[in-house]
Parts: structure tokens; C-alpha cells; sequence
């Protein structure tokens, strides 16, 4: 359960299957190299980058904002709104990346080309098709965060947390960045988060519901079920309510939900929109 289907792996426009393009041995002795790719490839032309806004964004020559596909940076301090750890340091490492890039980079699109703030959702790459966000990833300067219809690179970027977490590299270090016990959650703490706590109920209707105790709901809508499908690639609803009493980590945005004085609803949720959000702890 919860593993990515093979179509996901399937081309998208603009993209190249994710994967490390090898070297080829010619008959003359010596090594043909292309430029090392991982996580895709870009397309296009080069674009100049006149300013890194933080860990994630980036400002081009020509206007654009471009949001960077596959990780969540933690935010800087703008507009009064407080930072959080490791925010500078997420940000001085993607500069890094651009200066060491001269500040040229290729973009590589998936099927959603813009958010709804106007930027570009694109993944980023240098002149060697190194990828910014696996870089982040790596250095544990972001967390991997896979939204559709953008998630072609989910699998191959994931891995790349995992080791920076096992090694406690960079906001893993910090406790702050830790999963959050769902039942210390306060009304007010909306955003992007990780949680972790245990699944008190299932309910499956119109979407699926996973509750906990304390102040939290989750939430995956039925567009997203087939991006849960197990390997038989049928959905299952049965392997949903084994889930009831499992621990698990969960990442992504938390909004406050209406209330309603007719129903006792949660008044938090989060919704799940790809497997990778979801981790369970105890099998």
C-alpha cells in the first residue's frame, strides 16, 4: 500500500523519465559523458536569475517568480511574519547553488505550469542538469513535498531526504522540524507542517477521512486515490481501515476548516495529496 504507480514514472510534458543517464563507452577508448542528470532533465533555454528569495523561489531577469518543484524550504522572515529555523541557511544554500551556476539555470516543467500566486512551478537545474531541489534534499535544506499533478519525481527525490534525516543534516538537526505530536497542536497553527500522531477512526464517503486525537483531520480527496494505489492498482478500501490504531507521520498544509454548529467537525485539516506525505510508523 501506498507506493507510487508505474504511470507515474510516465514522461510529462516538458520532462524526461526520472533517472541518472549513464555514460557510454565508445569504441575509441575513451568515455562519452553527457552532462550527470538526476530526477529529470530540463528543457528550453537558459534563464538568468536575479535574486533568490528563499530556499524554494526564485526571482528571473524576465520577470517570472519560479517555485521550485518537489521540496518545501522553510520560510525567511518577511512582512513581519517570523521565520523559522533554518530558513536563512536554506536560502544561502540555494544561493550557493546559483552563484556556482553563474547564475544560469535550465527549467523543467510538468503539467501544471503556474500556482495560483502567479509563479512557475518548474524544477531547476544548472548547466550539468544538477537539480536544485535534490541538492536542498540532500544537504537537508528542505523536505520533499510532492504535489499533483506535479509528482513525476516524488520517488527519486524522496530517498535524498531520507538520507540528510538518517544523518541529521541541516533543519533536521532541529527540533523544530521534528514531527509535531498532533495532539500538542493548537488552533491557530496553520501552514505547512509535519505531524505525527495515531489514527483514532477511518471514515471513506467522499473522501477519505483520517482522524486523530487532538485538534486534526486528514484529508485525501478522491482525485487522489489513485495515486495511493497499492500494487495490484486497484483501490482498497480495506487497506485503508487497517490504518485505525497505526502511527504515522504527515506532511503537508493545515488549514482551519469553517465551522459548522450543527457538526462537530475537527477544526484542523490537512489534506494528503501524494503517498510520500504519508509515513507509517508502526506496520
Amino acid at each position: 500500500m501506498f507506493r507510487t504507480p508505474l504511470a507515474s514514472l510516465v514522461k510529462t510534458p516538458g520532462m524526461k523519465i526520472p533517472g541518472v543517464f549513464l555514460c557510454l563507452l565508445i569504441s575509441s577508448g575513451f568515455i562519452a559523458c553527457p552532462a550527470f542528470a538526476e530526477c529529470g532533465l530540463p528543457s528550453g533555454d537558459s534563464v538568468q536569475v536575479v535574486r533568490v528569495s528563499d530556499g524554494d523561489t526564485l526571482k528571473l531577469q524576465d520577470g517570472r517568480s519560479v517555485r521550485v518543484l518537489g521540496i518545501n524550504a522553510p520560510e525567511i522572515a518577511h512582512g513581519g511574519i517570523k521565520g523559522q529555523p533554518f530558513g536563512r541557511e536554506s536560502k544561502a544554500h540555494a544561493q550557493q547553488f546559483i552563484d556556482a551556476a553563474k547564475g544560469r539555470i535550465r527549467l523543467g516543467f510538468e503539467r501544471e505550469i503556474k500556482d495560483r500566486y502567479g509563479r512557475f512551478l518548474a524544477h531547476v537545474y544548472d548547466s550539468q542538469n544538477r537539480s536544485l531541489a535534490a541538492e536542498q534534499l540532500r544537504a537537508g535544506m528542505a523536505l520533499q513535498i510532492a504535489v499533483p499533478p506535479n509528482y513525476s519525481q516524488m520517488d527519486c527525490l524522496l530517498p535524498l531526504e531520507n538520507s540528510a534525516r538518517e544523518k541529521k543534516l541541516g533543519l533536521w538537526r532541529s527540533s523544530y522540524w521534528q514531527p509535531v505530536q498532533i495532539t500538542s497542536l493548537q488552533e491557530t497553527e496553520t501552514g505547512f507542517r509535519h505531524v505525527r500522531g495515531r489514527i483514532t477512526k477511518v471514515s471513506i464517503n467522499s473522501a477519505i477521512w483520517l482522524e486523530f486525537d487532538g485538534q486534526l483531520v486528514a484529508k485525501i480527496a478522491k482525485k487522489d486515490w489513485p495515486l495511493f494505489m497499492g500494487k495490484s492498482g486497484a483501490y482498497k478500501k480495506t487497506d485503508w481501515l487497517k490504518l485505525k490504531g497505526k502511527e504515522v507521520e504527515l506532511r503537508g498544509w493545515i488549514t482551519r476548516r469553517k465551522s459548522n454548529p450543527a457538526r462537530q467537525y475537527k477544526p484542523l485539516v490537512l489534506q494528503l495529496r501524494a503517498p510520500s506525505s504519508l509515513r507509517v510508523i508502526d506496520r
